[in-house]
This record gives C-alpha cells, sequence and structure tokens, in this order.
C-alpha cells in the first residue's frame, strides 16, 4: 500500500484493481481489504472513511462515472462484511478522472491501474478540529 497525506487526512492506495466493464471485487483482493479493515478499526476508530472509484476511458463519461461508484459501493460492502460500520464509509465515482496511466482502456498495458478504488481516511480528530472551527466562526 501507498499512503500519502491528503487535506486533512491520507490518502491509502491498496493494488485493489478490477476486470474490464466490471464492478466486482476480485477474490484476489479479498484478504488486502481484510487487512485494511483491521488497520482502520484498530488505528482509525471514528474516522470517515470515504472510497474513491475510478474507471479507464473507454465508455462513455456517464457509464464510468456509474461504474466507479459500483467498483467503491461493492468495495464497501466487502468491508462491512470484514467489520468495518458502514455509516463510516462514504463513496465517491470520478470515472476516468485521475487516470494513473493516461489513455490505457481495455486491455492495454496499465489500463487495470485506472480501474481501481483509493482510500481517504479522514482522521476523527481532524474532523472535530475542523467542525469546532466551522462553529466558531
Amino acid at each position: 500500500a501507498k499512503i500519502v497525506a491528503a487535506g486533512n487526512g491520507m490518502k491509502v492506495m491498496l493494488p485493489v484493481n478490477f476486470a474490464f466493464d466490471d464492478a466486482m471485487v476480485k477474490d484476489s483482493d479479498r484478504a488486502a481489504l481484510e487487512r485494511f479493515s483491521q488497520i482502520a478499526n484498530k488505528y482509525y476508530p471514528g474516522a470517515v472513511i470515504t472510497i474513491e472509484g475510478f474507471a479507464d476511458p473507454a465508455g462513455s463519461a456517464a457509464y464510468n462515472q456509474r461504474l466507479s461508484l459500483a467498483r467503491a459501493e461493492n468495495v464497501k460492502r466487502e468491508l462491512s462484511t470484514k467489520g468495518m460500520d458502514a455509516s463510516m464509509i462514504r463513496t465517491m465515482g470520478f470515472g476516468s478522472m485521475r487516470q494513473v496511466v493516461p489513455g490505457a482502456q481495455k486491455d492495454e498495458p496499465g489500463a487495470d491501474r485506472n480501474r481501481r478504488v483509493v482510500f481517504v481516511i479522514e482522521s476523527a480528530e481532524t474532523r472535530t478540529a475542523s467542525t469546532t472551527t466551522t462553529n466558531n466562526q
């Protein structure tokens, strides 16, 4: 996994990718999601986690947006079966925005890296501080 600071939290990039035109979580990714669930529950209790879904550029913008959201929703369901609180998980679909390998689609090299999910963890402490600051202004 790769972890990057992102605004009020951190972005976690696990190797969770999808087949072309498919939103189903692969059996080979279930162990990584299990581990992510364990770490999030242990080290980030009360944190809001946003799952950002992405697609490769094949297909229309509307289709890719729906597909990327379906990918994020399926990962959310998978994480909730592994003990994560579904009410603390948000999902977003970004279609083919933010491509890892620009233009790669279908079975082209690197296209699977465009068909992914990314996790953004917003710490409970940061949310509380933001809320307090906003309420006092």
